[in-house]
C-alpha cells in the first residue's frame, strides 16, 4: 500500500506519509495521484512554515526601519528580498511538490530514507514486483512473494499518524501561530506605526511618528524680521518644489529655522553632508560621492513672553554658500528632518557696465545724454532708459520676475517692467555672425535688457532686480539714489547794484547817474530771457524797462544755464517818461530783475494770449534815492567829514603805539618779561597788540567807505564839469594808500619790486614804476577804480613824499605785535622784533598822515567849491530879483 502514498513536500518526506492499513490485495490496487493529498496534514506544515517565515521577516523589517530610519531605497530593497525569500519557500515547499509526479521508486526511496529500519526492502520488493521476469532466474516466485510480504508486514507495523503529529510539526505550527499572533497583535496595538511602516515599505516618503515635531523653514529675505538676527545676511535662494531642491546663489546666506512642537527639546543639531557634483551633457547638476560631513549646534531662541505664549525655535545661519551640493539634516529630540538638498548656482551678474540714457522734455532743447553714472538726477518728466547686459537669461514674467523697483519718499514703491533690448541683441547677433565668417573666437554670449522710467516728484531710489529662469536674483545691489527735481523757476542774484552811503539807508544816486548793475541768472536747464521792472515807491505796480530785455535777446536762441552780466542802469532814461507821482525832490524807486526759463505755464499773456514762461520767484529789490548833483555832493561831503574824525583818531592811536614801542625798546632789561615790571610790560604789549589789530580793522573799514565815495563820484559824475577830477583823485589816493598799507603776504611780494624802483626814481622811470605799482595794487581795489584821468605820476610822488618804501606795514605791525608776545623767544629776539615793529608802525603812521593830508586837501577844496557854489547861487538870486524888478517897472 506504500506505493500509493502521496508525498507533498521534499523537505520532510516522512511526515507526508499516511498511515493506512495494508489490504491483502495490495498488488491489485493502484496508487492515488499526488494532488489528491492536497489537504493532507503535511501540507499544513509547509503553510505554517511559510507563515512563520513571513511573520519573522515582517517584524524584522519593521523594527529595523523604526530604529534605524532606513532610506527609501534600502526599505524597498529589503521588501524585495523578503518577498523573494517567501516566494522561494512557497515554490519549493508547496507549489513544486503539488505539481511534481513521483515514480514508485522515488516514493520507496523517500520512505526508506525517513524510516531506516526498512533498509532497502521496499525498493527490493518494488523491483521484484515490476521485474519478475528479470529476477526469475535469481529467485523463485515463492521467495519473491515472501520478500514482498515481509516488507509490507513491516510497513504495516509503522504508526504514520504519530509521525505526522510529531514534535517537529507541533513546534513548527506553534511557532507559526505565535509569529502570526505577534504580527496581528502588533498591528492591533500599533495601528499608526504599522500603517506608516506599510507605506514606507512600499517606498512612500513617510516619516515615523515622533514625540517631537519639527517645522523647518528656510527664511526668505522678507521673513527675517519675524526671526531677527544680529548678523547681516544676504538671502538669495529659490525653492524648486518639483525636485525639492533649494537653489542658492553663490556667496549668499541661509537662515534655517526649526520650530519644534510636542516635546520641546533643549538642543538641536544641524548636519550638513557635502557631496561632489558635476554637470552632465545636458547641463544638469548630478550628485556624486560624499566628501565631508559637518555638524553644528543650533541656537536656541524664544519669542514672546514666558508661559503659554512663549515660542521656542532653533536657528542656524549658514554663511557664504560655496559647495555645489549639500544635504542638510536637523535633529531635535527624537525628530529628524531632512534631507534638504541645497544646490549652489551662480547668480545673474552684469556682463557690461550699466548705461543710463536721458531723454529730456522737448521744451528743454537738450540732446539725449548717455552716462554710466548710476545716480539719477533730472527734472520731472525726463525719461531715463537703463540698458544692461547679464550673463544669464532672465525671468521677465510673473510677480517674482525681473523688474525695476522705484522707491518714493512716502514709503511706497513702483515696479517698472524689464524687456529685452532688440537693438543690442541684433548687434550681438551680427558680431557673432561676423566672427564665424572670419574664423575668429566667438564673443561672449550675454543677454541684453532695458527698462525705462519717467522721473516723477518724490522718487528717491531705484533698484534693478534681475532674476534668472531658476528664480535666483542678482547678488550685488544694482541701483542708486534718485534726485528728481521739479523744473523750478530760474534764480536771480544781484552781485552789485551800488552801495549806500549810510548802511541803513538807500543807495544815493544822481538823477542822471549810470550804475553798473552786476547780476547772475541761473537755471538748471537754461535761461531764455530776462526783464527789468521798476516803479516809484508810491506806486503799486511795476513797469518793464525794455532796453534790459533787448540786451539779452540772444538768450532766446541760445539759452544758458548760468549767465553773468552787467547792465548800465541809466536813471535819466529810466524815469524820462514817468515823472514821480509825489513830485518829491528826492524820489525813491525800486527795481528788480526777473529771469524766465523755457517752460510754459498754464497762465496766458494778457496782451499776446500766448502761454507765459516760468519766471523767477524770488527777485532781489534794488532801491535807489534820486538826488540833484549839489544835494548828493553835500551828502558825500557830510560823510567824508565824519570819516575824517575816525582818521584823526587812527593817526593819534598809531602815534601812541609807536611811542609805546620805542619805550619798550629802551627798557632792554625788562624784555625777558619776568618779574613785576616785566609782567606789567607784557600787559602793555598785549594791549598794544589789541589796539594795533583794531587799527588794521579800522583801516579796512575806512578803505571800504572811500570805495563807496568813489562809486558816488563816478556813477553820479559829481565832477562832470572838471575833467581833471581832483576830488575823486584824492578819494582814490586814500583807497590806494590804505590798500598798500593793509596788503597781505601774497600782495606784498608783488608790490615790493615796483616800490623799490620808485624809491629814488625820477621822470620817466618814476612814471613806469608807478604804472607797474598801480597795476598790481588795483587787484585789491574793487569797483569804481581810478579812471584814465587818474595820474600815476602824482600817486608815485605821493608815495615818495609819504616815505612808504615797503607794502603791508599795517598788516606787518599787527603780526609783529603778536610775535613780541611769544613765550618761546629770547630777549634779544624780542628786541629785534620790537625794532622792526617800530619801523613798520612809523611807516603806517606816515601812510595815515598822508591819508589825513589827502582828506584835508579834499575838504579844503570842497569848502572852496562850496563857496563858489554859494556865490553862484547868490548871484543867481540877485539876477532873478533884478529881472523881477525890471518887469514890475
Amino acid at each position: 500500500h506504500l506505493l500509493w502514498i502521496n508525498l507533498v513536500t521534499d523537505g520532510f518526506p516522512s511526515l507526508a506519509l499516511a498511515a493506512e492499513p495494508v489490504p491483502r490485495d495490495i498488488l491489485a490496487t493502484s496508487h492515488r495521484p499526488s494532488p489528491a493529498s492536497f489537504m493532507d496534514r503535511a501540507f499544513y506544515l509547509d503553510i505554517a512554515l511559510v507563515g512563520a517565515m513571513s511573520a519573522a521577516l515582517a517584524l524584522w523589517m519593521f523594527w529595523s526601519d523604526y530604529l534605524l530610519n532606513l532610506p527609501a531605497g534600502v526599505r524597498v530593497g529589503f521588501l524585495v528580498v523578503a518577498c523573494l525569500v517567501v516566494a522561494v519557500v512557497i515554490i519549493r515547499n508547496i507549489i513544486y511538490p503539488l505539481s511534481r509526479t513521483l515514480s514508485d521508486e522515488d516514493l520507496a526511496l523517500l520512505v526508506e530514507r525517513e524510516y531506516p529500519l526498512l533498509n532497502d526492502r521496499l525498493i527490493t520488493s518494488l523491483q521484484f514486483l515490476k521485474n519478475q521476469e528479470r529476477y526469475k532466474d535469481v529467485a523463485s516466485a515463492n521467495m519473491m512473494q515472501i520478500v514482498v510480504g515481509e516488507s509490507f508486514d513491516l510497513a504495516g507495523k509503522l504508526n504514520f499518524g504519530d509521525a505526522v503529529r510529531s514534535r517537529r510539526l507541533l513546534l513548527i505550527v506553534g511557532l507559526s501561530v505565535l509569529a502570526m499572533s505577534t504580527v496581528f497583535a502588533h498591528a492591533l496595538f500599533a495601528r499608526d506605526p504599522m500603517s506608516t511602516w506599510a507605506r514606507r515599505a512600499l517606498g512612500a516618503d513617510v516619516a515615523w511618528p515622533t514625540k517631537t515635531k519639527l517645522d523647518v523653514k528656510f527664511l526668505e529675505a522678507d521673513q527675517l524680521a519675524l526671526y531677527p538676527t544680529e548678523e547681516d545676511l544676504i538671502i538669495n535662494f529659490n525653492h524648486d518644489p518639483e525636485n525639492d531642491i533649494y537653489q542658492v546663489a553663490l556667496d549668499s546666506d541661509l537662515r534655517i529655522i526649526a520650530e519644534p512642537s510636542g516635546d520641546i527639546p533643549s538642543a538641536a543639531e544641524v548636519r550638513i553632508e557635502v557631496y561632489a557634483a558635476e554637470r552632465d551633457a545636458a547641463g544638469a547638476l548630478v550628485r556624486k560621492g560624499l566628501q565631508s560631513t559637518i555638524k553644528r549646534e543650533m541656537v536656541r531662541e524664544t519669542l514672546g513672553a514666558e508661559g503659554k505664549n512663549e515660542r521656542v525655535f532653533f536657528s542656524y545661519n549658514k554663511r557664504s554658500a560655496q559647495n555645489s551640493w549639500e544635504e542638510i539634516y536637523i535633529k531635535a529630540g527624537d525628530a529628524l528632518a531632512g534631507p534638504f538638498r541645497v544646490v549652489v548656482i551662480p547668480p545673474p551678474e552684469l556682463a557690461q557696465p550699466l548705461e543710463l540714457t536721458y531723454r529730456y522734455a522737448e521744451y528743454l532743447r537738450l540732446p539725449d545724454r548717455t552716462t554710466q553714472d548710476r545716480a539719477i538726477e533730472g527734472v520731472a518728466g525726463t525719461r531715463v532708459t537703463l540698458r544692461f547686459a547679464v550673463t544669464k537669461a532672465l525671468q521677465l514674467e510673473g510677480i517674482e520676475g525681473s523688474r525695476l523697483l522705484v522707491d518714493y519718499n512716502v514709503g511706497t514703491s513702483r515696479a517698472e517692467p524689464i524687456t529685452t533690448d532688440p537693438e543690442r541683441e541684433e548687434q550681438q547677433r551680427r558680431a557673432t555672425d561676423e566672427a564665424k565668417k572670419a574664423g575668429r573666437a566667438l564673443p561672449q554670449q550675454v543677454f541684453h535688457y532695458q527698462a525705462t522710467v519717467t522721473l516723477g516728484m518724490g522718487m528717491t531710489r531705484y533698484t534693478l532686480r534681475v532674476v534668472d529662469k531658476g528664480g535666483i536674483a542678482n547678488a550685488k545691489r544694482l541701483g542708486d539714489q534718485m534726485q528728481v527735481k521739479e523744473d523750478i523757476a530760474p534764480a536771480v542774484r544781484i552781485h552789485f547794484s551800488g552801495d549806500p552811503l549810510v548802511s541803513n539807508q538807500l543807495v544815493a544816486v544822481a538823477k542822471d547817474a549810470v550804475v553798473p548793475v552786476e547780476y547772475e541768472l541761473s537755471d538748471d536747464y537754461g535761461v531764455g530771457s530776462a526783464r527789468l521792472y521798476w516803479r516809484y515807491i508810491e506806486e503799486s505796480e511795476f513797469r518793464e524797462f525794455k532796453p534790459f530785455a533787448q540786451s539779452l535777446k540772444d538768450l532766446r536762441e541760445r539759452p544758458q544755464t548760468l549767465y553773468k552780466g552787467s547792465f548800465n542802469l541809466e536813471f535819466e532814461h529810466l524815469t524820462r517818461d514817468v515823472p514821480s507821482p509825489s513830485g518829491s525832490a528826492k524820489p525813491t524807486l525800486e527795481c528788480f530783475i526777473q529771469a524766465f526759463d523755457l517752460r510754459q505755464t498754464t497762465d496766458l499773456d494778457s496782451k499776446t494770449g500766448e502761454p507765459l514762461l516760468q519766471g523767477s520767484k524770488h527777485n532781489p529789490i534794488m532801491s535807489y534815492e534820486l538826488y540833484t548833483v549839489d544835494d548828493l555832493r553835500a551828502k558825500v561831503s557830510t560823510q567824508i567829514r565824519q570819516i575824517k574824525t575816525i582818521i584823526n583818531a587812527m593817526v593819534a592811536s598809531q602815534g601812541e603805539l609807536l611811542t609805546q614801542s620805542q619805550e619798550a625798546l629802551a627798557r632792554r632789561e625788562l624784555l625777558n618779561l619776568e618779574g613785576e615790571e616785566g609782567r606789567r610790560l607784557r600787559t602793555d604789549l598785549n594791549n598794544a597788540f589789541q589796539k594795533q589789530n583794531q587799527l588794521l580793522r579800522d583801516s579796512e573799514a575806512v578803505m571800504e567807505r572811500f570805495g563807496v565815495f568813489a562809486q558816488v563820484y563816478q556813477f553820479s559824475r559829481l565832477e562832470r564839469d572838471d575833467q581833471a577830477r581832483p576830488q575823486e583823485a584824492r578819494i582814490q589816493s586814500v583807497r590806494l594808500l590804505l590798500a598798500l598799507a593793509g596788503a597781505d603776504r601774497e600782495l606784498q611780494q608783488l608790490l615790493t619790486p615796483p616800490l623799490n624802483r620808485m624809491r629814488d626814481a625820477e621822470g620817466g622811470e618814476l612814471a613806469a614804476a608807478s604804472e607797474a605799482l598801480l597795476a598790481v595794487l588795483l587787484r585789491n581795489v574793487k569797483r569804481a577804480r581810478p579812471d584814465p584821468n587818474f595820474s600815476a605820476d602824482s600817486f608815485g610822488m605821493l608815495l615818495q613824499e609819504s616815505r612808504v618804501i615797503s607794502p603791508g606795514c599795517a598788516e606787518r605791525a599787527r603780526s609783529l605785535c603778536e610775535g613780541v608776545l611769544g613765550t618761546g623767544i629770547t630777549p634779544s629776539e624780542r628786541r629785534e622784533l620790537l625794532a622792526e615793529l617800530e619801523r613798520q608802525q612809523r611807516l603806517n603812521l606816515d601812510v595815515l598822515k598822508s591819508v589825513q593830508a589827502q582828506v584835508k586837501k579834499w575838504e579844503g577844496f570842497d569848502d572852496l567849491l562850496a563857496g563858489f557854489r554859494g556865490l553862484r547861487d547868490s548871484q543867481k538870486d540877485v539876477n532873478d530879483n533884478l529881472k523881477d524888478a525890471a518887469k514890475n517897472k
